[in-house]
C-alpha cells in the first residue's frame, strides 16, 4: 500500500509540474515583458506550493526501496496522460 501511495504522489507531482509548464509556456517568450515576469512568478509560486505539500505528505510515508524506478515510471505515465489530455499526443 505504501508503494501505491508513493507512486500516486509522484504521479501527481509530475503531472502538476508538466501542466504548469504547458500552460505557462504560451506566456513566456522573447522579448521578455512584464507578462513574462508575472508568468514566471506564478509558475515559481505554484511549484513551491506543490513541492512543500509533497514534502509534507512524503514524511508520512515509509521509506521506499526503488524510488528511482517509481519516479521514472511516474514521469513517463504523467507525460503520456498530460499529452493526451492537452491534445499534444494522439494515438
Amino acid at each position: 500500500m505504501n508503494l501505491i501511495k508513493y507512486f500516486v504522489l509522484q504521479l501527481m507531482l509530475c503531472s502538476v509540474i508538466f501542466l504548469t509548464g504547458v500552460y505557462l509556456d504560451s506566456y513566456i517568450s522573447k522579448p521578455f515583458t512584464i507578462i513574462d515576469l508575472i508568468a514566471i512568478i506564478i509558475g515559481v509560486v505554484i511549484i513551491y506550493i506543490v513541492l512543500t505539500l509533497y514534502n509534507k505528505v512524503k514524511k508520512g510515508l515509509k521509506p521506499v526501496r526503488y524510488e528511482i524506478l517509481f519516479t521514472v515510471l511516474a514521469i513517463l505515465i504523467a507525460a503520456i496522460i498530460i499529452g493526451v489530455l492537452t491534445g499534444e499526443v494522439k494515438f
